[in-house]
């Protein structure tokens, strides 16, 4: 797989280029995040515990880029020029309908962070039906640590194994 040059020089950086391509991940979904966390893992040292620090940072680096859909809805509810965003999205009526069966477990928001194209924009909806943000950034934290961490740990093993 090419990467774009600007990518390949962010992982040069080490674990802080890894959080900055996390959080751009979810903010830019270009490259789908299979792709990115399989190679992560091809790229990790021999050792299996290099894999750890991977997970974690990529795990809180998306955490970080969802939180920043979930604060931008979150925004144009309350701010007038952005009011245009929070519009488009209550139109939704799958997004009141299914609120209740989502805000009311951790382990299903959670779930969400497992399906490819709802972990991007699960931070729009989350804040459209208000979910608390602690709550939201807990949930996806530990789903992202299962998505992430299976993935890295996959690419990890296809190289080493």
């Amino acid at each position: 797989m090419v990467l774009p040059e600007f990518v390949t020089s962010l992982l040069a950086t080490g674990l802080c280029g890894v959080l900055i391509v996390a959080i751009l991940e979810k903010l830019v979904p270009v490259v789908p995040s299979i792709g990115i966390y399989l190679f992560f893992g091809l790229t990790a040292g021999s050792e299996f515990s290099a894999v750890v620090p991977l997970v974690i940072i990529s795990a809180f680096g998306s955490m970080a880029g969802s939180l920043c859909w979930y604060y931008l809805a979150r925004l144009s509810d309350a701010h007038p020029n952005l009011r245009l965003l929070s519009d488009w999205l209550g139109r939704f009526k799958v997004v009141s309908r299914g609120s209740d069966w989502y805000s009311e477990s951790m382990t299903r928001m959670a779930l969400v962070q497992l399906v490819p194209a709802a972990r991007v924009y699960a931070g729009l909806a989350s804040a459209v039906v208000a979910i608390d943000a602690l709550r939201f950034a807990v949930a996806t934290f530990i789903g992202c640590l299962i998505w992430n961490g299976t993935l890295i740990t996959a690419g990890w093993m296809v190289r080493h194994l």
